[in-house]
């Protein structure tokens, strides 16, 4: 980490990532294999496309053990705000660049497999207020499956500039129609530099800019290059692996981070445990003590802001109440206990002193919290799924109180299994738990493995993913 923060600011002379030689990964019949086995599962010239399909290994084989079909992998990006503003979504296998990096024909079909996956996932949902940042190659800007989404908050990012620049007429055309069907269009950076990328960027909405592999110079001369080729465009931010770099990055002309700086662990030594954030750890013990609901109320009284905010929550529109509740009794007694440990939980999140990016990390904790409930719908009963989401809410909790794990479990009492899972990854909510958590990496053969062990299938899995994204941006929103 600190070979990499001095590289970014000091701006000693970056190893230039290669990229790789457009050409052929596999001899021509290891290919056509690889073909014919994934136009099985995605037919291309049948109605059945539009189902889910499986994925290519290494060995251009399906994924034998288990049986898996393709899984969509979020990464979240962050606005100027803090807030997530859309997601990366990929089919997140470690060989991608390999297949980018292949014949026209596997691109294609890899961009195929890509689209009808989210297409089946109904990935529109997510989409009121959020971007979808898709990767696709430049071979298949011709490609019709394209335009099947509803462009509403689809952006395509294109990558394989040689392709780009060797086809140049008929990818500016492909380009120019995609936006005027409503789309946005993403440029990667890594040849930005060159002069025959100019119509291109002027045709682009987002520029991608990898800032883990270039230092300040560089990255500096494409934020040049671009603003001057494309004064509107707006500048993203990837791959940024640690908070310090996020904050060198928020210095410059980006509009949008991406990484896994997100939930970063590398501080864990300035613990974020203010006054407020004492008082709701108080509550919480007392919740699980099974204090009496004077005793909770009274503490409430003590922090005006609190009793604000859970009169607040309890008369939104949301909780579909006929008469307003004018009491902190009646908003307990109202609410429950259970849920009100789970709000109080959501407010551990978003009542920092100094919030930095805790309404980020919350998005990411509903989602893995509550993904965790719904893999386990079927196979625990409702109190357990209850103290699984709790399980899930504080898996993040680390991050947000500057803290290791086991000290944040000392300030709090929680149930023996969730304290299983979460210091030792082990018991009955482990499981669950750690599916939810793979579905954030790229690693789908992890993913499947973890799915065939409790029982699911490994499409039910991504499906219950995107449920579990979007009732987190409502929650969240």
């Amino acid at each position: 980490m600190l070979d990499r923060l001095i590289r970014l600011l000091m701006g000693r002379q970056a190893r230039r990532r290669k990229g790789a030689e457009p050409g052929r990964l596999f001899a021509s019949q290891r290919e056509q294999a690889a073909f014919r086995k994934l136009n099985i599962v995605a037919p291309l010239a049948s109605e059945l496309d539009r189902t889910p399909v499986q994925a290519l290994t290494h060995s251009s084989t399906p994924m034998a053990s288990p049986p898996a079909r393709a899984i969509v992998c979020r990464e979240a990006v962050l606005g100027k705000n803090k807030r997530v503003a859309g997601y990366t979504l990929s089919l997140g296998y470690k060989f991608n660049p390999r297949v980018r990096a292949s014949s026209i024909s596997l691109q294609r079909v890899y961009d195929k497999v890509l689209m009808r996956n989210l297409q089946s996932m109904d990935i529109q949902r997510l989409l009121e207020n959020r971007r979808a940042f898709v990767d696709i190659s430049a071979s298949s800007l011709d490609m019709p499956f394209l335009e099947e989404p509803q462009p509403h908050g689809i952006v395509y990012v294109v990558g394989t500039h040689a392709q780009l620049l060797a086809n140049h007429a008929s990818s500016l055309a492909g380009m120019a129609r995609l936006r005027a069907l409503g789309y946005r269009m993403g440029l990667r950076a890594e040849a930005v530099e060159n002069p025959g990328m100019a119509p291109f960027l002027e045709r682009a909405d987002f520029l991608f800019i990898d800032i883990g592999n270039s230092d300040i110079p560089v990255i500096s001369d494409q934020i040049e290059t671009a603003q001057k080729r494309a004064p509107a465009i707006r500048l993203v931010a990837t791959n940024i692996q640690t908070l310090e770099e996020y904050n060198v990055c928020t210095g410059l002309p980006f509009a949008y981070f991406q990484g896994p700086f997100i939930t970063s662990r590398d501080t864990l030594d300035a613990p974020k445990v203010d006054a407020g954030r004492l008082q709701i750890l108080e509550l919480l013990n007392k919740l699980r003590g099974d204090a009496e609901t004077s005793e909770l109320t009274a503490l409430f009284k003590q922090n005006l802001a609190l009793s604000y905010k859970l009169l607040r929550y309890i008369n939104s529109p949301g909780m579909g109440l006929l008469h307003k509740m004018a009491t902190l009794e009646q908003a307990l007694l109202v609410l429950g206990r259970q849920k009100f440990y789970r709000w109080l939980t959501l407010l551990l999140f978003t009542s920092g002193e100094t919030p930095g990016l805790d309404w980020a990390v919350m998005e990411n904790a509903l989602i893995r919290a509550h993904l965790a409930e719904l893999l386990a719908r079927d196979a625990l009963s409702a109190h357990e799924r209850d103290e699984l989401f709790v399980a899930g809410m504080f898996s993040l909790l680390d991050v947000v109180l500057s803290m290791p794990m086991e000290d944040v479990l000392k300030q709090v009492r929680l149930p023996p299994l969730v304290d299983e899972a979460l210091l030792y990854q082990e018991g009955k909510y482990a499981p669950y738990l750690d599916l939810a958590i793979a579905c954030e990496q790229s690693d789908n053969e992890h993913v499947a493995v973890l799915a065939h062990a409790i029982g699911l299938d490994v499409w039910r899995v991504s499906s219950l993913h995107v449920d579990a994204m979007l009732w987190a941006q409502q929650v969240d929103g």
